[in-house]
């Protein structure tokens, strides 16, 4: 059977402007800019002869021809992702490649593989360090464990371990500008993750404080180990996770000025968590599933993890895009 069928590409940003009612919201998910998914749009709709959107008040308005043709693109771009998939699988099937959190990685990973890899002598376990969530469509990355708030769309999540903070700074720094009260901190540079996050402001509005009311401006660093340093050095009051602070707390290196629980009180939608991604809809190969399930029961032991997890044990996959982004 011959198909008559326009190029790839303009059918999947077709896909992603439907399904976000956006072409600048499609151009980032398919790393495009937005110019070169409105060209992408209008490729396919002078292919096909038909006008598939309309700009309306409230953005995008899908035509009726657009509705119908969706129905088929969907479920066409699944089936082609299921066989690639399938293809990856059964050439690949010893080898396993994930992109994980540095942090992660080195506190809790790389340490508890021999655990998982003793039942598995042959596979080819391939583990690349990265902040940043990673484009499944331009890698082989089989898995990803990325720290954030979750809800990001078109992959499939689960909720690994929430992130706990604590706010630290030197006994010098304290010394000689006391942090007695909330009012305080705004007299600290504030050290923060770059990745995006709104844990200061969630912090203030916990305090009772305005974003306004801080003088000094942040300092935004890139990993976990860079705000150790700075919060080392001096630089600032800054955010650390739980289990570096309590041991940096307990050497008398640094101190925690309204304690190492503060942020127990932060609700958990606002709480960053390390999550494990993988494609939505591509199927689980057996050795996806056996790591994720190895990973959710090491992260289930207060012991293992260094503090008790809020999150509940056992974890679930989400269907991301099913979730809020925050």
């Amino acid at each position: 059977m011959k198909y008559k069928l326009p190029p790839l590409q303009p059918l999947r940003v077709f896909e992603s402007v439907y399904r976000h009612g956006s072409i600048r919201k499609a151009a980032d998910e398919l790393c495009l800019t937005p110019q070169a998914a409105s060209q992408q749009l209008k490729q396919l709709e002078s292919a096909l002869e038909v006008q598939l959107f309309e700009r309306g008040t409230r953005g995008l308005l899908a035509s009726a021809e657009a509705q119908t043709l969706y129905h088929y693109v969907e479920q066409g771009l699944d089936a082609l992702s299921q066989g690639l998939e399938a293809v990856r699988a059964h050439h690949n099937d010893a080898q396993f490649h994930i992109q994980v959190s540095p942090y992660f990685a080195t506190q809790y990973l790389i340490r508890s593989l021999p655990s998982f890899t003793k039942d598995y002598p042959a596979l080819d376990l391939r583990i690349s360090i990265g902040v940043e969530l990673p484009s499944f469509d331009t890698s082989d990355l089989d898995a990803a464990i990325v720290w954030g708030y979750g809800g990001v769309d078109h992959l499939d999540e689960t909720p690994l371990l929430e992130d706990l903070k604590v706010i630290v700074a030197t006994p010098q720094l304290l010394a000689e500008h006391p942090v007695e009260t909330a009012q305080d901190l705004a007299h600290h540079r504030l050290i923060s993750p770059l990745t995006h996050n709104s844990l200061w402001r969630d912090i203030y509005a916990m305090l009772g404080l305005q974003p306004g009311d801080k003088h000094v401006s942040p300092m935004l660093l890139h990993t976990h180990d860079a705000m150790l340093q700075a919060v080392l050095s001096g630089q600032g009051v800054g955010l650390l996770s739980y289990v570096d602070a309590l041991s940096y707390i307990h050497s008398g290196k640094l101190l925690a000025p309204f304690g190492p629980e503060l942020l127990r009180q932060l609700p958990m939608d606002r709480t960053p968590k390390f999550h494990l991604y993988t494609r939505r809809g591509a199927g689980e190969r057996p050795i996806q599933a056996s790591f994720r399930q190895w990973l959710l029961d090491k992260l289930a032991s207060s012991d293992f993890i260094g503090y008790t997890s809020r999150l509940p044990q056992g974890g679930s996959t989400i269907e991301a895009s099913a979730v809020s982004p925050s």
